[in-house]
């Protein structure tokens, strides 16, 4: 019996030998814990199988996805940070990356981002991720802005020229206005809701403005630019459907859908939503202000990956990073969703060929961060809602609105002086 086990000993020796080696790899795994939110578009089996493929290539690591709610992504950063033990990988809303930076709670990525990975992106996709000089994130998701218009109604009332101009526009609006045949001029969103901060940006960067100055934080939205946005949007009110102060932006599509209204601005998804339900619907850049610097502007909105300073390992994070925003996975990515591509190359497939993409993906030259050098969106917004619904409600002039706005703005910034 012992000679028995002696000889069985003998062949599992050389056996566990050569399983030490895997047993032993297996335990040293690299953890990479990474947060992703879920809704939107967003679903657990596309973030899995992500992981899955990474895995593949790295089988020395083992990516544990973590999934929140899209409403409850921030308090989820914040806590786990606050505890000290935030995921390696974080999804963000770009328009939190002043907020985070200013915690000392994510790292700048400048040292990671080769030249090559750099000129993936055009200079104004960069610059939602960009704050104080310094890159804090890969742009992962993004949108732009366009004038979405019905061609039977333009057609109908002799616009045949589409508006280039604030001027022009009010023009389009006045002539298209006909409520006693339901029939709005401009659908326009006023209730206290963050996308009527987002229709009123893409006017006040049409003309030139900016919320705060990006070197100093100081607020600058009522400058002459501003002050002209907010009148304009105001003027556009009398020409748009009744109580405009109800209506939220992602309402207007049911007005527009049933032909109800002449002008708005909004996704392409809307846009594609709109001819579905039959609108002779197409799409054009916003018209500028007449203090604007360039052709046309729009707010410029961003997700992107950032890496939590206390990430325990940093380094197989940005490999993370790096996989998932691939030419590859993020053109599988952006079609799946359809969204408007980030990279430069995506633009030359044949999906983005399709005319209605054109006019979003001209957009994004010209667009304008959400919330380039501001620390506290989320105050910050509301404080411009505050003064929007202000002169809806003709209870402020746009000068003395935005005069409020920005002091309220400043002592948010901690910006004297």
């Amino acid at each position: 019996m012992v000679e028995t086990m002696k000889k069985k000993l003998l062949v599992l020796i050389p056996i566990l030998l050569l399983l030490l080696p895997t047993l032993l790899y297996a335990e040293e795994k690299v953890i990479l814990r990474v947060l992703m939110p879920i809704g939107g578009g967003y679903t657990e089996e596309a973030q899995m199988e992500l992981a899955r493929e990474f895995m593949e290539k790295y089988p020395e690591v083992e990516v544990r996805m973590e999934f929140v709610g899209w409403a409850e992504l921030w308090d989820k950063i914040i806590s786990s940070i606050a505890a000290g033990e935030p995921p390696d990988v974080i999804y963000i809303g770009s328009r939190w990356i002043p907020a985070l930076a200013d915690m000392d709670a994510i790292i700048p990525l400048d040292d990671y981002i080769t030249p090559e990975k750099y000129k993936m992106y055009p200079e104004s996709v960069w610059n939602t991720v960009r704050y104080k000089g310094k890159i804090w994130g890969v742009v992962r998701a993004m949108s732009t802005k366009a004038m979405i218009y019905n061609a039977k109604l333009l057609e109908k009332y002799g616009i045949l020229k589409l508006p280039e101009t604030w001027d022009e526009l009010l023009e389009a609006v006045k002539r298209c206005h006909h409520p006693e045949e339901g029939v709005y001029g401009y659908l326009l969103a006023g209730e206290r809701f963050v996308s009527t901060v987002s229709q009123f940006q893409n006017f006040l960067y049409a003309n030139g403005g900016l919320i705060v100055d990006p070197e100093t934080g100081k607020a600058v939205i009522n400058s002459v630019e501003g002050v002209e946005a907010l009148e304009f949007y105001a003027e556009l009110a009398k020409y748009s459907q009744p109580n405009p102060i109800e209506w939220r932006r992602e309402e207007l599509i049911e007005l527009f859908s049933a032909g109800k209204g002449c002008f708005y601005i909004d996704h392409v998804h809307n846009l594609l939503r709109a001819v579905k339900a039959g609108i002779d619907a197409d799409a054009f850049p916003i018209p500028r202000g007449p203090h604007a610097k360039q052709p046309t502007a729009c707010v410029f909105i961003t997700d992107s990956i950032a890496i939590p300073k206390l990430a325990k390992n940093k380094e197989w994070a940005w490999k993370f990073i790096e996989f998932m925003t691939s030419l590859e996975q993020q053109t599988k990515f952006d079609l799946a969703l359809g969204f408007v591509p980030p990279m430069l190359e995506e633009r030359k497939l044949m999906f983005f060929q399709r005319w209605y993409w054109k006019p979003y993906i001209h957009m994004i030259d010209y667009g304008v961060p959400e919330a380039a050098g501001i620390k506290d969106w989320e105050a910050v917004q509301d404080v411009i809602l505050t003064a929007i619904q202000k002169v809806l409600l003709g209870q402020a002039t746009a000068k003395e609105a935005l005069d409020e706005a920005a002091a309220r703005i400043n002592e948010i910034q901690g910006v004297t002086g």
